[in-house]
């Protein structure tokens, strides 16, 4: 009878343990996703795509159009298993979704206050934890504290951050961005005065303390009264950490031509780093100037370690190319991959998308597709189609990587998400 009860307890012991592998949920594993925000070709739609980071071997899965809406103007943020997809101009929405149900909508809901006129224009949403984060309204002066987690939308906002004091001659400071290092929240003001062709003036870097929510005075001499940072670029488009060597990397464009106006590109743009521990900041690459830039405006970064990195030089509307540079010295070592030039390359506006395997992904409008290329020698590791032309991408890693810190933002300290398993509470 004994041995009978434990030959039966062998087997079920046995079959649970290919039951675990088989649906990769065992605890020394992880499984990533990318979550790509989507955009047709004449922008009269978009939607989101899931696609696995595994396999390496040039096999990733791929879902695409799902949820499709009629806005074109989005973005995608993500904490814990759930990502959050931003209706920006016109829109004026937050959209929740369940990476495992990635087409049914939890909640959406509105980023307007109640008779707020104008759109509010949505940007980004900076987490705190799964109850706090930070939603970044680029059409107003105020930033919502929300509350991701709510189940109706009468609890969703809890609070405000009031840039108003960033604001030029428009009345709008323009929040685009921003990080959290240590309990403070840095927050990108581009401060582009819309009334005059979007003129970049003095951006800014505000500055709060994520438990009080109030104000950091950065103490920065000659600041015209501002207590953020005065940054030496114009129009910051993406913001990263690099913990390796504690320091803060910021991306401008400058202008861009316009056609429509008659206006030059103007080259004050470029890609500096912040040292958060006395605000000092660094010129890491220079964009040129009206005579000489080497490769247009700088559109996109991604900062892979102290040594490396890459960035999006534009020079012109669907004439991108993607180049690799060293972060120490601002030494530009070429164009990555002769498949990525002349092409239309979007998206790194959190300036990170490195997966897990340190494959870098870039978005493809052009054709459609993500290119993944593998960072040790920069060769194409697979093209994944999109069908509708790829904006952003987010990772979130379901699994257990060690860490009892259940989540990070794509857009904090680095660009994964991480989830708990089902054996870690």
């Amino acid at each position: 009878m004994q041995k009978k009860l434990f030959g039966n307890l062998i087997f079920i012991l046995v079959m649970l343990s290919f039951l675990l592998v088989d649906n990769n949920i065992a605890y020394s594993e992880s499984v990533q996703k990318a979550v790509v925000a989507t955009v047709a070709p004449d922008w009269s739609s978009s939607a989101h795509s899931i696609i696995s980071v595994d396999a390496v071997d040039g096999h990733r899965s791929c879902q695409n159009n799902l949820f499709p809406t009629s806005t074109s103007d989005i973005g995608i943020n993500a904490y814990g298993k759930y990502f959050y997809r931003i209706e920006r101009y016109q829109g004026d929405n937050v959209t929740k979704f369940d990476i495992n149900n990635p087409s049914t909508l939890i909640w959406q809901f509105s980023t307007n206050d109640k008779n707020e006129e104008g759109s509010s224009n949505p940007y980004s949403l900076i987490f705190v934890n799964e109850t706090k984060a930070y939603l970044l309204r680029y059409g107003k002066t105020k930033a919502w504290i929300v509350n991701p987690s709510a189940n109706i939308e009468s609890e969703f906002k809890i609070g405000e951050l009031d840039l108003s004091a960033y604001a030029d001659a428009d009345g709008i400071p323009e929040m685009t961005e921003g990080i959290i290092i240590q309990e403070r929240l840095y927050i990108i003001t581009q401060r582009l005065d819309r009334n005059n062709n979007w003129t970049p003036n003095t951006p800014y870097i505000a500055i709060f303390d994520t438990k009080t929510d109030k104000a950091i005075n950065a103490g920065i001499p000659n600041s015209d009264g501002f207590t953020g940072i005065p940054l030496p670029i114009k129009n910051p488009a993406s913001i990263t950490y690099l913990k390796e060597n504690n320091k803060i990397y910021i991306q401008a464009i400058g202008s861009y031509e316009s056609s429509w106006s008659g206006i030059p590109a103007d080259y004050s743009g470029g890609i500096i780093s912040i040292d958060p521990s006395n605000y000092n900041i660094s010129m890491v690459l220079d964009d040129g100037d009206t005579i000489n830039h080497p490769y247009g405006n700088i559109s996109g970064m991604a900062i892979i370690s102290a040594t490396k990195g890459y960035f999006i030089g534009y020079s012109g509307w669907e004439d991108n190319a993607l180049y690799t540079f060293n972060p120490s010295n601002g030494q530009v070592n070429g164009i990555t991959n002769s498949y990525l030039v002349n092409k239309n390359l979007a998206g790194m506006e959190s300036g990170t998308y490195v997966d897990k395997n340190n494959m870098i992904w870039v978005c493809n409008s052009s054709d459609a597709e993500i290119i993944i290329l593998d960072t040790k020698d920069d060769s194409v590791n697979e093209k994944v189609s999109t069908e509708l032309n790829p904006k952003k991408v987010i990772f979130m890693t379901v699994g257990d990587e060690g860490d009892d810190e259940t989540t990070k933002s794509d857009d904090s300290n680095d660009s994964f998400c991480f989830i708990k398993s089902i054996f870690g509470e």
